[in-house]
């Protein structure tokens, strides 16, 4: 575990990391990928009733061809609705499109891999009155029947209140401090957070494993575990 401020080095380094992936859009595979996906999926896979516009992969690819190039981790949607579902990756407590660049009182963000402990980290730090933003707290607000692992259906939803949530720090408030909940492996994730102070719960990959397998959670937190993993291993290996 690491506390440490944002810099603008570290947010350089981690738009690096999401470049050295973009080598994926302009290879001619994905262009006949995409052009196939959106003919056999017109309407969005979210089931809003918008046309396809966007091909989304189901499963982060994060540069890797065998998850970029398949055809079964693949699916139409809406813009919207995929930048809302990117903002939710597969668990949520993930990443969001956007953000203020400042907030009117002090903001903690406390990230890490699935079953690292943030919300345990948060709970034993935060001050009665603080603001808490956690992803599975509020799908368990708007209805999930699941404390992880939510309904796909829902997690558009739940993405709108939490960074409905978190825009509103960007207005004056009488709250002490706001904390958020977030995966967030590199610095350019973390950067779209209004964060003047980041708490990284790097707990081992094995740990975190092991806790998921303990909790009986689902075999998709073990991906999670790995691709948070591996997104900060690349994360680190590029030099500023």
């Amino acid at each position: 575990m690491g506390t440490r401020r944002l810099t603008s080095a570290g947010r350089a380094r981690g738009r690096a990391v999401a470049d050295a992936w973009k080598w994926v859009y302009s290879d001619p595979r994905w262009a006949l990928l995409r052009g196939q996906v959106l003919s056999e999926e017109p309407a969005c896979a979210c089931g809003c009733g918008q046309p396809s516009t966007v091909v989304d992969h189901i499963r982060a690819h994060r540069g890797d061809p065998l998850l970029a190039f398949d055809r079964t981790n693949l699916q139409g949607m809406a813009r919207r609705c995929h930048d809302r579902k990117t903002a939710a990756e597969v668990l949520g407590a993930g990443d969001r499109p956007a953000g203020p660049a400042t907030s009117t009182v002090p903001v903690t963000l406390v990230c890490g891999p699935p079953c690292a402990g943030k919300t345990t980290y948060v709970g034993r730090h935060a001050e009665p009155g603080d603001l808490v933003v956690d992803w599975d707290a509020l799908a368990g607000a708007l209805g999930s029947p699941r404390t992880h692992e939510h309904p796909p259906a829902l997690r558009p939803f739940v993405a709108a209140a939490r960074d409905a949530v978190v825009d509103r720090l960007a207005r004056p408030t009488d709250i002490g401090r706001a904390w958020i909940i977030a995966t967030a492996p590199t610095e350019a994730e973390r950067s779209r957070w209004p964060a003047d102070e980041v708490v990284i719960l790097a707990t081992a990959e094995d740990v975190c494993a092991r806790r998921a397998r303990a909790a009986g959670r689902a075999a998709d937190t073990l991906d999670a575990i790995a691709d948070w993993w591996r997104a900060r291993h690349a994360d680190e290996h590029i030099p500023f």
